[in-house]
C-alpha cells in the first residue's frame, strides 16, 4: 500500500472541473454569472456541458439540497469529513424511511454514478488527467501493476490509464462517487478483487489520510514444510489497522503467487550461491563508479529504495522489506 500525498495540483484542477460540471447538470446553464460555472472561458466543462439536470429526471426536492457550497465539499473534502456531508444532505433529504432512502440512492445515482463517473469522469480525458496529474506509476493498493497514463505522441485517443477505485465503494455511497479523495488510482486486479468491500475509517488505512502507511507493514518470509519461503506481512504497528487493512484488499492472495518467482530468485541469491551473494551484489556491483545506494537497488534490483518513491517502479516495497530481511541474516 502507498501514500499518495498532498496532491494540491491534481485536486485543485479535477475539482474545478467536477465541481463545473456538477453545477451546470444542476442548476443549467441559466444561471450563468450566478457562480454555478468556473468563470473560465476556456473551460472544456461549460463548453460540453449544455443540458440541464431535467433529462436525467432528478426530483426537485433533491437538487434544492445540492447547493454549490455542498457541491464543492462533496468535491474536494477529506474523507472523514466526506462522511459528515453524507449524513447532512441524507437527513436533509429525510432517508429514515427506506422508501427514501432508497430514492435518495437512485437520485445520487443517476447523477454522480452514472451521468457525472461513467460518462463524465471514464470518458478517455477527464480520468487521464487526473491519472496524469496524480503522477502515481504504480496501484497504489499493490504497487505489482504499473498505473502510469500513456498516449503515443500525446495525442487523444487509446491509451493506457489506471482504473480508479472508489474507497467508499460507489454502489453504497453513490453520493461520493466524484469525490476526489475518494478516487484511488489502482491496477485492475485490486480493483476488481477490492469492488465492493466496505472499508471504513476506524479499522482501515486510508492512502490520502494515512502517511506512514508503507512504513505501517513489512513483507516477510516462512519456510513451508519442504523448506521453500513463502510471502508473509509482519505488522509494524501496535494496532492491527495496517494487517486489518492488507487483508481487506486481499493483499496475501495477490501476492501469493509471488512467492514462486521474486522471493525464490532473491532468496537463491542469498543462500543457493553463496552466504553473501547478495551483499557482494550491492558492495562491489559498480565498485569503481561513484553511485549511491539508492541507485545500486534500482540498477541491480530494479526498484526504488525511498518509501516515497515505492510508486515509480513496481515491487519495490515488497523486494526492498525481503533484500534488507535478507541481508540481516548472517
Amino acid at each position: 500500500m502507498l501514500y499518495l500525498g498532498e496532491q494540491n495540483n491534481a485536486l485543485n484542477q479535477f475539482s474545478k472541473e467536477a465541481i463545473c460540471f456538477l453545477n451546470i447538470r444542476i442548476h443549467g446553464r441559466k444561471y450563468k454569472g450566478l457562480g454555478y460555472e468556473c468563470g473560465d472561458t476556456h473551460c472544456g466543462v461549460c463548453k460540453s456541458v449544455t443540458k440541464a439536470s431535467k433529462k436525467l429526471r432528478l426530483h426537485k426536492r433533491f437538487l434544492n439540497l445540492l447547493t454549490p457550497e455542498r457541491i464543492s465539499l462533496l468535491v474536494t473534502s477529506k474523507p472523514d469529513k466526506l462522511l459528515v456531508i453524507l449524513e447532512d444532505i441524507k437527513v436533509d433529504y429525510g432517508t429514515p424511511f427506506k422508501s427514501s432512502h432508497l430514492t435518495f440512492n437512485e437520485q445520487c445515482k443517476k447523477l454522480f454514478v452514472k451521468s457525472g463517473y461513467n460518462n463524465w469522469f471514464q470518458n478517455g480525458v477527464n480520468n487521464y488527467s487526473l491519472a496524469n496529474n496524480l503522477g502515481t506509476h504504480s496501484c497504489t493498493y499493490c504497487n505489482r501493476e504499473y498505473t502510469m497514463t500513456y498516449r503515443p505522441n500525446g495525442h487523444k485517443g487509446k491509451g493506457m490509464v489506471p482504473q480508479f477505485d472508489h474507497w467508499f465503494p460507489k454502489k453504497e455511497y453513490p453520493l461520493l462517487a466524484l469525490s476526489f479523495y475518494n478516487l484511488i488510482p489502482s491496477c485492475a486486479t485490486c480493483n476488481g478483487i477490492k469492488s465492493q468491500i466496505e472499508l471504513n475509517l476506524v479499522e482501515h488505512m486510508h492512502p490520502y489520510i494515512h502517511s506512514d502507511i508503507s512504513s505501517s507493514y513489512s513483507f516477510d518470509y516462512l519456510l513451508n514444510s519442504i523448506g521453500e519461503p513463502r510471502i508473509a506481512f509482519l505488522n509494524n504497528r501496535s494496532n492491527s489497522k495496517s494487517i486489518d487493512t492488507i487483508k481487506a484488499l486481499n493483499l496475501p492472495m495477490i501476492y501469493s503467487g509471488h512467492s514462486d518467482k521474486e522471493l525464490k530468485d532473491l532468496y537463491e541469491l542469498r543462500y543457493k550461491y553463496s552466504d553473501n551473494y547478495l551483499q557482494e551484489l550491492l558492495d562491489k556491483t559498480f565498485k569503481s563508479l561513484t553511485i549511491s545506494e539508492h541507485e545500486k537497488y534500482r540498477l541491480i534490483f530494479g526498484v526504488e529504495l525511498e518509501e516515497k518513491d515505492y510508486h515509480k517502479r513496481i515491487m519495490s516495497k515488497f523486494k526492498v522489506d525481503i533484500v534488507k530481511k535478507l541481508l540481516a541474516f548472517k
